[in-house]
């Protein structure tokens, strides 16, 4: 039986648990489970002695594509820490010991960033790692990279790191889906007054024209500026998590279709209209709490208007690329 879409989302949501608790061997153990079951040449390098492992901590030899792990409790203080074991370690422990059992072609240091992110001097320390040694790729492998692995994995392996999945029907109070995990998100980032999103994307007043925007126009044309939250959220975050959000927000714009067909009574003036209250309704239906009722809405619209701009709800006017 395949998992419904919700219960993936619990599954990642459980996962996004672990990472945050992992340090350590703890994180490094997490890792290579799930690239065992990933990767059919993967193998994990036990240290040994005093000699350790040189600098792998696991390897695929066929590939000549090798793993160092670094998974430090708070990844935002470690970031030096981080550059000098990077530097330190390729050269005078992973190279010289292990390009002869299989040539290094590609040098990945897998980072427990708890979702927080890169940064410039380790990405620049490992492409200067890439050019000087010739390799085909030398990148950093964060948490989100290491969640798009767990999400492909087969049903019964996922379960096996999760240590099971409740069902949706058994959780009716906790809020787990994408979206709320969105807004708690949005919630705790500081608003940019900068304005750094482009106010007048184009074809953006063409659209909201097009699909019979009235009432609700202004509410698209005054988030337009916010949308730079969500861009900061998917680049901390999966593939996975990524299409999950679009697929969501396109499912929810379907089923405003349905509610709103061409053979409904309502004026045809008002079915923009009518569709965009109806996706706001299924984003952030009201709970009864003033405060947190109005903070979600707010999310809410933020994220319709940055996918109505990139055109995942609501249609596209003809030509628009042109």
């Amino acid at each position: 039986m395949n998992m419904t879409p919700q219960e993936k989302q619990l599954a990642r949501v459980i996962f996004k648990l672990k990472i945050h608790e992992a340090d350590g061997f703890a994180y490094e153990n997490l890792f290579a489970k799930i690239m065992n079951y990933a990767r059919a040449d993967f193998r994990k390098i036990r240290p040994y002695g005093n000699q350790g492992d040189r600098g792998n901590d696991a390897y695929e030899p066929q590939a000549g594509r090798y793993y160092q792990v670094f998974a430090p409790e708070d990844p935002g203080s470690k970031t030096q820490e981080a550059i000098t074991k990077v530097e330190k370690d390729f050269a005078t422990k992973l190279l010289p010991y292990w390009n002869s059992v299989a040539p290094v072609r590609e040098y990945f240091f897998v980072f427990n960033d708890k979702y927080r992110g890169t940064t410039y001097p380790l990405e620049n320390t490992l492409a200067a790692i890439r050019v000087t040694h010739n390799l085909n790729r030398a990148q950093v492998f964060l948490a989100p990279h290491l969640e798009d692995v767990f999400m492909g994995l087969d049903e019964d392996k996922i379960f096996m790191i999760v240590g099971g999945v409740p069902t949706p029907e058994s959780l009716p109070n906790l809020d787990y889906g994408i979206i709320a995990e969105v807004i708690d998100y949005v919630r705790t980032q500081h608003v940019n007054h900068a304005l750094t999103s482009n106010l007048t994307a184009p074809d953006f007043d063409k659209k909201i024209q097009f699909n019979g925007l009235k009432q609700t126009a202004c509410y698209l044309q005054s988030k337009q500026f916010e949308t730079y939250q969500i861009d900061e959220y998917l680049s901390r975050n999966s593939d996975f998590a990524k299409a999950n959000l679009r697929d969501h927000l396109a499912t929810l714009y379907s089923e405003s279709l349905n509610c709103y067909p061409e053979s409904s009574p309502f004026p045809q003036d008002d079915f923009g209209d009518l569709r965009f209250v109806t996706i706001m309704e299924k984003i952030a239906p009201l709970r009864g709490n003033p405060d947190y009722d109005r903070l979600r809405r707010d999310v809410a619209l933020i994220l319709m208007a940055k996918y109505f701009e990139t055109c995942d709800i609501f249609e596209e006017p003809p030509h628009a690329a042109t």
